[in-house]
């Protein structure tokens, strides 16, 4: 029996394999989906870019060479509030599905006249009619409108493309002209993006607020920081942050690149258009200073069935110990004799279901896979355990012990959070009941190969 279990759990690899394709096979179809709607969403911005000149002396042939060079002071708002709405839907490419979807942002905030002697930068050498309003977003395919940029009482034409990529590589600029700008200014922006999965936010303002509504009841918040307020019900959620600048690793003007290349472990940092890295993976967005102070939230599916199929099938070990042991106390308690090609036959019955449990989930959803399937093969194993042990109370014994089984592990998928404390019952209670009801087998007495006897005495 031993020798039979591990050779089925070896089987069970080409399953996991069989879950794994599938399951990229979901995730190509969602991100060709994403490729024609619109990408991960990370919005960075609005600041100032502000163009001005520097020499540079080199030698060319052992003699001075002075020749002037355009360098860029990035400015950030003191005050920066992003309101939302998101209108998520589900779109279908045969049996697999993503979540897309439409949002109306509204941008606010002021920026403070540029402190030059700060920044350390000469105010005669700033090219202030050739500053620009840039704003960062990870995928441009996804702006349907043209956008409305406010600036104090100007209003400003966007354009596609930045001025430089030492920040961030990709979103539209707006021509500003700051000789006027000698006091706090007001910006208004409109955004109308659309995008896949997650919208996120860098709080690059001095104070950032967001404020996100949305009827998607299945929200996953996510990033470098969680709401302060959140309200999720079944007609949907709305959430608010507040980030200070205190909060994250970035000064409110510097030149040139961003103000740190790498993070505190020494790791690059570089333009990802559809995934960051470092320290929020979970967001879109780049994977620079800005870009991993991101938060936001994910447009979570629910009905994941191939995680749910790959937790399943983590308890192989423990249908095929179950239902083993349920022939074997057969064998034991009433006399009978079930030969090994049996017990292969009932194992690769429990493999089978797995099989069932995925193919059908793609269809028609994890919980009504699952009934078909445990229905399916408690029937099968039950029906067959009749015939071979020859008794109708054996073979209802056999399907109820495997019910009790796939309903007690169904109900651990559902407890995520209690997943150890109840199995570990579970386990705890079937133990015991496998030591109460052999506590009066005379195991010395008992011969596999022929009829076996326990004893009587009560």
């Amino acid at each position: 029996m031993a020798l039979l279990v591990l050779g089925l759990l070896i089987l069970t690899a080409p399953l996991f394999f069989i879950i794994d394709e599938r399951e990229q096979r979901r995730e190509d179809v969602t991100r060709e989906i994403s490729s024609k709607w619109g990408m991960d969403q990370t919005v960075i911005g609005p600041m100032l870019t502000i163009p001005f000149e520097v020499e540079v002396v080199t030698r060319v042939n052992n003699k001075p060479v002075t020749t002037r060079q355009i360098q860029y002071l990035h400015v950030m708002p003191e005050n920066l509030e992003i309101n939302g709405s998101v209108s998520p839907e589900t779109k279908y490419r045969g049996i697999y599905e993503s979540v897309v979807y439409k949002s109306r942002l509204r941008v606010s905030g002021t920026f403070a006249p540029p402190q030059w002697e700060v920044a350390g930068v000469s105010e005669s050498k700033v090219l202030k009619d050739k500053a620009w309003l840039t704003i960062g977003i990870s995928d441009v395919r996804g702006i349907r409108e043209n956008s409305r940029v406010r600036l104090g009482d100007r209003e400003l034409e966007p354009l596609p493309g930045l001025p430089t990529q030492e920040v961030i590589a990709t979103g539209i600029k707006a021509l500003v002209d700051l000789s006027e700008m000698n006091a706090t200014t007001s910006f208004e922006i409109d955004l109308l993006l659309d995008g896949s999965s997650t919208l996120a936010f860098s709080p690059i303002g001095k104070t950032t607020a967001v404020s996100i509504e949305s009827p998607w009841a299945s929200p996953s918040f996510d990033g470098a920081f969680l709401p302060q307020h959140r309200k999720v019900t079944e007609e949907g959620f709305d959430a608010n942050w507040k980030v200070l600048h205190l909060n994250r690793a970035i000064s409110q003007s510097w030149t040139g690149s961003a103000t740190s290349s790498t993070d505190h472990e020494g790791h690059d940092y570089k333009w990802h258009g559809d995934r960051p890295g470092g320290l929020t993976d979970s967001l879109a967005g780049p994977s620079n200073i800005l870009g991993d102070s991101a938060f936001g939230v994910r447009f979570y599916l629910p009905t994941d069935v191939y995680q749910k199929t790959t937790r399943m099938a983590k308890y192989a070990i423990l249908f095929l110990g179950f239902a083993f042991a349920a022939f074997f106390f057969s064998e034991i308690l009433h006399k009978a004799r079930v030969h090994p090609i049996q017990y292969l036959l009932v194992g690769f019955a429990i493999l089978v279901f797995y099989l069932l449990l995925l193919s059908l989930s793609e269809h028609f959803g994890f919980d009504r896979a699952y009934l078909a399937s445990t229905t399916a093969v408690i029937l099968l194993i039950s029906g067959y355990a009749q015939a071979i042990l020859r008794s109708l109370r054996l073979g209802i014994t056999v399907g109820a012990v495997l019910a009790l089984l796939y309903g007690y592990l169904y109900v651990i998928l559902q407890l995520e959070s209690y997943a150890l404390l109840m199995g570990s019952v579970g386990l705890f209670a079937t133990l015991a009941a496998a030591m109460y009801f052999t506590r009066k087998i005379d195991w010395y007495a008992i011969r596999l190969n022929q009829k076996g006897t326990t004893t009587q005495d009560d």
